[in-house]
C-alpha cells in the first residue's frame, strides 16, 4: 500500500543529498498522494501506493540527479515502507540516534503537504501514527534520554579540538532549527555568539527566545565577509541553495579557525580550503554518530522491537477505521435495540404476540430509513482524511465496544486548526 524513496547519509554523500535538496513539493505534484521530507541528512519521498521509479525519475529527479544516481536510493513497499517511516520519525534512523529534531521535520513536512493538498486519508494515517510510535519509543526506551543532535556534536567536538569553548567567541549563520540547536549548546559551554542572517528580523526573534542574559550580537549577511575572518569559530547552517561563504571572502589570518557546515546544500564554497581553516561538513559526524550508536546498542534493540509490534497495531488499526464495519455497527445496534424494545412491549401485552413479526418488519424499515443518509454520507467521506474524526465520534456515542479506535489520532491536526 506504502511506497518511499530514501536518499540519506548512509547511500548519498553531501554532494548528492545537496543536489536532492532543490526539489521541493510541487516538483511531485502528477503523483498525489505524496510527502516530501528534506533535512541535511536525508530526502524521504512517500506515496500512498507503489510508484514506476523510471517514471519518477523521467518527471521529477531527472532535474537534479542522472540516472546512475538514481540507482543509490533505497526503495521500500508495504510494511517495509510503514516500518522505515517509523523508524525515521523516532530518529532510530537518524545519524545521530535518539535526536528528536527529525519528529518536528517530518511534522512540518505534513502540514506542508497536507495544507498544500498533496495527501489525504493514506498517508494522514501513516505519518500520525508513525508519532504515535515515536512518542511510545521516547516513553518506554531511553534512547533520547540525551538528546544529542548533528548540531550539538558539531559543539561537542568543538569543545575536544579546544578543550575549552568557555570565553571564545563564534559566528553562527542561519536561524533554522540546526543554528538554533547549535546556539543552544554553545551558550551552555560560555560562548558569546554573533548571530548573522539574511533576515536580520528572524535573527531578533531568536535572539528573544535565546533570553536576554546570553550574549549574542545580530549581524546582516553582508556583514559575513570581514565576520569570518575575525573569529576562530563559525557554525553554519542555512537554507542557501549556493554557497553563503565564498572562497574570495576569506583572508590570511595568524590564528587557525575551526568551521562547521551543517548545511545541505553546504553552505561554504568547495574550494574554500585554506592552511589554518579546519572544515568539517555534516558526514564527517558519521565517526562519533557510530559511537553514539554503539553506546545505545541494548536501547536500539529494544526500540527495534518496539517498531515492529506498531507496525503490527498500525495494520490492525487499519481494519479498525473502515467505514463499513462502522454502518454494520449501527444497523445491528438498531436492529438489535428494536428488537429488545419490541420483545418487551410484547411481553406486557401492549402489542398482540401474532403481530410482532409484522411490527418488527415495520421498525426495521423505520430505522433503515433513520440510517440512510448518515450511511451515505460516510461512505462519501470513506476516502477523506477527516473521516477518522467522525468514526471515532460515531463509536464513542454508540459504545463500540470492542472496536475501539484512538480518538486523539488528529489531536495534531486539531491543535494547529487544519480541521477547522
Amino acid at each position: 500500500m506504502y511506497y518511499v524513496i530514501s536518499f540519506n547519509y548512509r547511500n548519498s554523500d553531501v554532494v548528492l543529498r545537496s543536489k536532492l535538496a532543490k526539489l521541493k513539493l510541487e516538483d511531485f505534484k502528477d503523483f498525489k498522494e505524496v510527502l516530501f521530507l528534506s533535512t541535511c541528512n536525508r530526502i524521504e519521498v512517500m506515496f500512498d501506493k507503489k510508484r514506476d521509479l523510471n517514471e519518477l525519475y523521467d518527471k521529477v529527479f531527472y532535474k537534479v540527479i542522472t540516472p546512475k544516481e538514481m540507482v543509490k536510493a533505497e526503495t521500500y513497499e508495504d510494511d517495509e515502507a510503514v516500518e522505515h517511516i517509523f523508524k525515521v520519525a523516532a530518529s532510530l534512523d537518524s545519524m545521530v540516534v535518539g535526536e528528536t529534531q527529525i519528529t518536528g521535520q517530518l511534522k512540518d513536512a505534513f502540514i506542508e503537504a497536507y495544507e498544500k493538498h498533496y495527501i489525504g486519508q493514506d498517508l494522514t494515517r501513516l505519518i500520525h501514527f508513525s508519532f504515535k510510535c515515536a512518542k511510545k519509543i521516547r516513553n518506554q526506551t531511553n534512547i533520547s534520554s540525551e538528546p544529542v543532535s548533528v548540531a550539538s556534536i558539531a559543539v561537542r567536538l568543538a569543545k575536544e579540538k579546544l578543550n575549552d569553548l568557555s570565553g571564545y567567541s563564534a559566528v553562527v549563520v542561519g536561524v533554522g532549527d540546526t543554528a538554533r540547536i547549535v546556539c543552544k549548546n554553545l551558550i551552555k559551554e560560555g560562548v558569546n555568539i554573533i548571530l548573522v542572517n539574511r533576515t536580520v528580523e528572524n535573527a531578533l526573534a531568536l535572539k528573544e527566545e535565546l533570553g536576554d542574559e546570553v550574549n549574542i550580537d545580530v549581524h546582516s549577511l553582508d556583514s559575513l565577509p570581514k565576520l569570518i575572518n575575525n573569529y576562530r569559530l563559525l557554525f553554519s547552517a542555512t537554507a542557501s541553495n549556493y554557497p553563503v561563504i565564498r572562497k574570495e571572502f576569506i583572508k590570511p589570518t595568524k590564528f587557525k579557525r575551526l568551521w562547521f557546515d551543517l548545511a545541505i546544500p553546504s553552505d561554504i564554497e568547495e574550494s574554500s580550503e585554506c592552511d589554518n581553516i579546519e572544515i568539517i561538513k555534516v558526514d564527517d559526524l558519521k565517526e562519533i554518530s557510530e559511537k553514539n550508536k554503539k553506546k545505545r546498542e541494548n536501547e536500539l534493540k529494544s526500540a527495534n522491537e518496539l517498531i515492529k509490534r506498531c507496525v503490527k497495531d498500525f495494520n490492525k488499526y487499519l481494519q479498525s477505521v473502515s467505514v463499513e464495519p462502522v454502518i454494520k455497527f449501527l444497523q445491528d445496534k438498531a436492529h438489535e435495540c428494536s428488537k429488545r424494545a419490541l420483545k418487551n412491549a410484547v411481553k406486557k401485552h401492549y402489542i398482540p404476540e401474532e403481530l410482532e413479526e409484522e411490527v418488527e418488519k415495520i421498525l426495521h424499515n423505520a430505522f433503515k430509513r433513520f440510517l440512510h443518509h448518515p450511511n451515505i454520507t460516510l461512505r462519501k467521506m470513506a476516502e477523506s482524511a477527516e473521516v477518522d474524526i467522525f468514526v471515532s465520534v460515531l463509536k464513542k456515542l454508540f459504545g463500540a465496544n470492542g472496536m475501539d479506535m484512538d480518538i486523539n489520532k488528529c489531536e495534531y491536526h486539531m491543535e494547529k486548526g487544519i480541521f477547522k
